[in-house]
């Protein structure tokens, strides 16, 4: 079964590292890449071929970014997270689910929740 390959999209260090250590040891779970600019992470979500984009969690509401990614990847999941330990996943908006996370196996879980029901 192959990885869900995850892109991280211009969220803070702390996120970043905390992605990094959730899916440093699973097997099905690769991060293929990381985009500064929300340019960047549009392009790059179709050339890597990514099925979960993290991105940051803006106060009350949808990434401007997001919206992008879903009209222009609709198989795309995108998950909204904080550095308070909560995400949001959206795939073709509205579906909003809210998960909360605080160790790297919750991330984990979030990162690939949609993703198993799917395989």
């Amino acid at each position: 079964m192959p990885a869900i390959r995850i892109l991280l999209g211009g969220v803070a260090t702390t996120v970043r590292d905390a992605v990094l250590r959730a899916v440093e040891e699973q097997t099905d779970l690769e991060v293929v890449g990381v985009a500064a600019s929300p340019w960047e992470l549009l392009r790059a979500a179709g050339v890597l071929a990514a099925d979960v984009v993290v991105v940051p969690a803006p106060a009350g509401g949808l990434p401007g970014v997001a919206t992008h990614l879903l009209d222009q990847y609709p198989g795309i999941r995108v998950l909204a997270v904080s550095a308070a330990g909560t995400a949001v996943s959206y795939r073709l908006r509205p579906q909003p689910v809210e998960v909360a996370w605080a160790t790297p196996a919750e991330l984990a879980a979030a990162i690939r929740a949609d993703d198993e029901a799917e395989r």
